[in-house]
């Protein structure tokens, strides 16, 4: 398995074991010392040092069924580091979103875990 780092500049490494050894919720896995996610075919990381901001953002979907119209909720998490928004993950549904951020916490303890009170890139 080939892994890519999220941020250029970042060298390539074999990360086969601690990505085995990870915790997964959806498409993503919580390693010992990286974060991991799926999109499409590829694996990406990057090292919990360098998220500064972590955050669940829920896009309300129009949606029309059987019965009428309605909204889905689509939960994301949104990661930030230095350079501002880098990547907004799907995830499965409300309750993985939660136990991820609970998981997440004590991981990167110098992490914001709230959106932007202006709702940009920082």
């Amino acid at each position: 398995m080939k892994f890519y780092p999220l941020l250029p500049g970042m060298q390539t490494a074999d990360l086969t074991e601690e990505y085995r050894a990870s915790r997964e919720i959806g498409s993503i896995r919580i390693g010992r010392e990286h974060f991991f996610f799926r999109l499409r075919l590829k694996v990406y990381y990057i090292p919990y040092g360098r998220i500064r901001r972590c955050y669940r953002r829920v896009l309300l979907v129009p949606a029309t069924v059987c019965c009428g119209r309605g909204e889905l909720q689509v939960e994301n998490l949104v990661l930030h580091g230095e350079e501002g928004e880098l990547v907004q993950i799907p995830l499965p549904g409300t309750r993985a979103a939660k136990e991820l951020m609970r998981e997440l916490q004590p991981r990167i303890p110098g992490c914001i875990f709230a959106a932007p009170a202006d709702g940009g890139n920082r």
